[in-house]
């Protein structure tokens, strides 16, 4: 049995929650190495998650020739799964209960999946949104990761500037999906987005290091204690891969050292000195990888 909730079904019965946090992925647009999405179900796997919701029709929202349906054979049967956005829910042992919804960008009525899901949210007497994610950047994987973030509170705010989170200040295009945050600030749900900066150059389609980051800061803000001792042999396991790939590149090499003098000179201590300017080459190579990702799926 289900309820349907806007475009979304959710299973019944369903769960008493006590007004939850919901962490939130979006594919694809700010889940490049899988960064959100693999944090997601790391802590879905460590709370023992169990499936909530989905979209009934979702071929109402996605066009399955850019997003294709998948095939594979259970007990002998052949069975066929549609890209859905999917939601999970875990009860908290602390008195504080979680949501946790796997996001996939609409490729047409944008207006009302932001509706359907903020129906949700409503519903489900939600208290909290936070959308997580990463984007590639002109950063050094040989440096501590950069995270950009947003609040609608100063107090969650005031909370990402003492964990390093640098307040954003983009300006571009972006994902329908942005229009939650603000429907969500409407309805008088706090919100933040935490964005990690993963280097252009180490393109990866599952960033440990990344992963570990994300991990890292979400425990810092919500006063989380996790094992994450596998996260970090898989990220030192990739981090020694890339050093030796990097060994082994000349022209590599020397894209990292102009990396690493942009980055060190927009520290904190040294804000006013004037940024150093990128080679043509490595300006080249950033633009073509900040084109594909901002050309529309499937193009």
């Amino acid at each position: 049995m289900t309820i349907q909730v806007g475009a979304f079904e959710l299973r019944e019965p369903v769960p008493a929650l006590r007004r939850p946090r919901l962490l939130a992925s979006l594919r694809p647009w700010i889940d490049v190495g899988s960064v959100g999405t693999m944090a997601l179900v790391f802590l879905e796997e460590s709370w023992r998650a169990q499936p909530l919701a989905q979209l009934s029709k979702p071929g109402t929202f996605y066009d399955f020739t850019r997003y294709r349906p998948t095939t594979h054979i259970k007990e002998g049967q052949r069975e066929i799964t549609l890209p859905n956005t999917f939601v999970g829910y875990a009860w908290g042992s602390d008195g504080q209960d979680w949501l946790f919804v796997h996001m996939l960008e609409p490729h047409s009525h944008g207006e009302e999946y932001v509706e359907s899901m903020l129906g949700v949210m409503k519903y489900l007497d939600v208290c909290q949104y936070c959308l997580v994610g990463s984007m590639y950047a002109p950063v050094p994987h040989t440096r501590p990761p950069i995270a950009s973030g947003s609040a609608s509170a100063e107090a969650l705010q005031e909370r990402l500037r003492q964990l390093g989170v640098r307040e954003s200040t983009y300006e571009g295009p972006t994902s329908v999906v942005s229009l939650l945050s603000y429907e969500a600030a409407q309805q008088g749900i706090d919100n933040l987005a935490v964005i990690l900066q993963l280097p252009a150059y180490a393109q990866v389609e599952r960033d440990y290091r990344g992963m570990n980051a994300l991990l890292e800061l979400l425990s810092g803000l919500y006063g989380l204690s996790l094992d994450t001792d596998n996260v970090r042999q898989e990220m030192d396991r990739q981090c020694a891969a890339l050093d030796k790939t990097v060994e082994q590149d000349p022209r590599m090499r020397s894209w990292i050292q102009e990396l690493e003098a942009l980055y060190d000179s927009e520290a904190p201590a040294r804000a006013e000195e004037e940024a150093p300017k990128l080679s043509p080459e490595l300006e080249q190579f950033l633009q073509d990888i900040e084109r594909r990702w901002n050309e529309p799926e499937g193009e």
